[in-house]
Parts: C-alpha cells; structure tokens; sequence
C-alpha cells in the first residue's frame, strides 16, 4: 500500500511538472531537400533545442566533443541540444529526402523538462503518423500565422515533446508490444483473438486486452477488423476485387460480415469503395 501511494504521489508531481513547462516555438520548416549540393549542417552549436524528423533518406549526427554518433532513420526524430558542438548531413540522394525541423526553448517558472532520448523511433505505428501530423501541423501554423497562432504552436510543440518522452519510457512495454503486433500481422487472415495473444505471449486474455487499451487506444478484436478493413480497401480500390472476392481473399465467413467490419472503420460500405464514392479522403 506504502509503494502504491508513493508511485501515485511520484506520478501527480510528474503531472504537475508537465502541466508547467511552456515551449516557445522560434523555427519551423517541413521540405523536401531536393536541389540542394551538400546538405550538410557543420560544426555548428545551437541556443536551442531542434527537433528534427526524417520523412525520407537517412542522415547523420555526429557530436565533436563527445564522438557521439548516430544515424537517423526515415520515421525517427532526433533531438539536438543546445550547446553541443555538432555536424548533421543527409547521406544518400537529396532528390529523395525530406525532413521536418522545429527551433523551441522554454519559458515560464518550469524552466526546461526532462529532454527526450537523442533518437526517437516510434514501436507504435499511430505514434509515428501522429507526430508526423504534428510536425506538419507545426510549418502551417508557423507560416500561416493567424489570431491564436503561436498558443497553438506552443501546444503542437508540447504534444510532440511529450510523444517522444512517453516512447522513451514504454521500453520493454513497447518491445512485448511491437512482438505482438507483428504475431497479429502475421496470422491476421486467421482473425487472431486476444486468447489467441494469450496463449502465445503467456498472459491473461485481460492483461492483452488492457495493454492494448493502453497503449494503442482499442482492443485487440478493433485493432484486428481495423487492418483487415484496411487490406480489404487496398483490394478493392487497388486491385478492383469485389466485395465477394476481397472477403474471401481476407478469410471473411461472409461477403456481408466483410460489409460490416468495413463499415463499422470507415464509416461507409464497401461497395462505395468499388463504385469511386465516399473515401477520396482515404
């Protein structure tokens, strides 16, 4: 009771110190570096942090004082600090590479938070598209300024710091995750359950169903129908299947259980897939 109690007090005053700290956003850019000779960033120290996310084509990072040195992959953000003596350069073709920085320091009587890992890549895949929306998010509101523009920046700002945090601290959590995740894409035609989960990863059907509730927002059963429709829309729309035919490719009893799934995800039937309505948002 002792350690629950003072977990409990350690997370509110962690609460608390997030709750205060107030980034200020200076630099935001989100391009293609495509015409560019030597995109190379050298020897150079920042008053700030950067946050920089790589879209596409790997880069390097190499800090002089210390020897550090990391490569950034597509997908991955890498946090540079203020002061460190640095070089950043993309290796590979810059007619394919694209990138997304933000220049932030913080304001206010917190001062500065506990700073993210150096590189950051995301175990869950709708992390990664959420901080990628942000980082877009981010250039519009810094460019397109309008009334609340830099109140919304100062969020977009905090939302991405605090997605990288949290990734830094799920660890293990993200590991037995990422293996479940890959068992499900590998057995999806089977329409795995969360027993099925149970019975491979040794836990109780409640405890897979809690850390998907967790850590991705939806049970395994949702999480299972939501790739299935998915792949069902890729037949449809891609390969011009009909609904019979993407239900029986995807391990569906039926064309209209198949109906069901999808309309229950996206919103809208199948067969409006087929007929080229009501997912050009898609």
């Amino acid at each position: 009771m002792d350690n629950d109690r003072f977990d409990l007090y350690d997370r509110n005053a962690e609460t608390s110190r997030v709750s205060a700290f107030t980034p200020r956003i200076r630099f935001v850019n989100y391009r293609g570096l495509a015409g560019m000779e030597l995109p190379v960033w050298g020897r150079r120290r920042l008053i700030d942090y950067e946050l920089i996310l790589s879209l596409r084509g790997e880069f390097e990072y190499l800090v002089h004082d210390s020897g550090e040195r990391v490569i950034q992959h597509p997908g991955e953000v890498l946090t540079i600090r203020p002061g460190e003596l640095h070089t950043y350069r993309l290796l590979g073709d810059p007619e394919r590479a694209f990138f997304s920085c933000i220049h932030l320091d913080f304001e206010g009587a917190a001062g500065v938070p506990e700073p993210p890992a150096r590189c950051t890549a995301f175990s869950v895949r709708e992390d990664g598209y959420a901080v990628h929306e942000l980082f877009r998010r981010a250039d519009q509101l810094f460019h397109r300024p309008g009334r609340f523009a830099q109140e919304q920046l100062s969020c977009v700002g905090k939302l991405i710091w605090l997605y990288l945090l949290e990734e830094a601290r799920s660890g293990e959590q993200s590991e037995r995750l990422s293996a479940m995740l890959a068992y499900l894409d590998e057995n999806l035609l089977r329409h795995p359950t969360r027993s099925d989960l149970a019975r491979s990863f040794r836990l109780t059907p409640q405890r897979i169903n809690a850390i998907f509730k967790r850590e991705l927002g939806v049970s395994p059963g949702e999480y299972v129908h939501r790739e299935l429709a998915e792949r069902g829309y890729a037949l449809l729309h891609d390969e011009q299947l009909s609904v019979k035919e993407a239900a029986d490719r995807l391990g569906f009893e039926s064309p209209f259980y198949f109906s069901r799934v999808f309309r229950k995800v996206f919103g809208f039937s199948p067969a409006m897939v087929r007929r080229g309505g009501g997912a050009g948002s898609l």
